[in-house]
């Protein structure tokens, strides 16, 4: 009998015991979200396992099997969690009415959506670009995501363009919608890919300044460096 303790001893280090026997499986839960997350990044959906991230968590398997039935089920919690998080942060980057000037606007948003991009990087990279998951399990929520961040801007687009005196706007916002968020998602890409060229206080008024003046704008910092030598 003291042997079989002994044993059971070295395999479930003594200090993480106290956490997984006094902590419910509500409070339990986000521990191992945590280190699930860890883990999904470092190996992948498909490298990741139950034994792994209860290693990580510091507790034993059935501790983790006791808050999540499967590692399904846990990598489907985790996305929900890191999903809200995320568009929480991108609905708060959106101003909630269509501005007088639209270059300043879209600065504002885009500058604001960046900084949450680069202070969260792991989980834009799971829950937009795919990282650490399972593609099916990614993609559908990546769109439906993308859907809610199309609507809002196409909703601010269509009263500015109203504004304007634009007739039947609605068409053209919608469009105009899915060029802004691809133009965003594809500046987060090249702040993740090359941190050490962005900071998003100034890429997002230099992007604002490309989108809505266009050719103007090349033309601008054309000029700025010429002026700057």
């Amino acid at each position: 009998m003291k042997a079989a303790a002994s044993a059971s001893e070295a395999v479930a280090p003594t200090a993480a015991r106290p956490r997984a026997e006094h902590l419910g499986p509500e409070r339990r839960r986000p521990l191992i979200l945590d280190a699930a997350f860890a883990v999904f990044l470092d190996r992948g959906y498909d490298g990741a396992s139950m034994d792994a991230i209860a290693q990580e968590a510091g507790v034993t398997k059935p501790v983790v099997y006791s808050c999540f039935a499967s590692k399904e089920e846990l990598f489907a919690a985790l996305l929900a969690r890191e999903e809200e998080r995320i568009l929480d942060q991108i609905a708060s980057a959106i101003p909630a009415r269509a501005d007088a000037d639209p270059e300043q606007t879209l600065a504002d948003a885009l500058t604001a959506f960046l900084r949450a991009v680069a202070d969260s990087p792991d989980a834009y990279r799971v829950i937009f670009l795919g990282s650490g998951g399972a593609n099916g399990a990614i993609a559908e929520r990546v769109e439906r995501g993308r859907r809610a961040q199309v609507d809002a801007v196409a909703a601010l687009a269509e009263a500015w363009l109203a504004m304007r005196g634009v007739e039947d706007p609605a068409n053209p916002a919608r469009l105009l919608a899915h060029a802004l968020v691809g133009a965003a998602e594809a500046a987060a890409r090249a702040l993740l890919a090359e941190p050490e060229l962005w900071e998003p206080e100034t890429m997002g008024p230099m992007l604002a300044r490309m989108i809505v003046r266009g050719e103007r704008a090349i033309a601008d910092l054309t000029a700025n460096e010429g002026d700057a030598a």
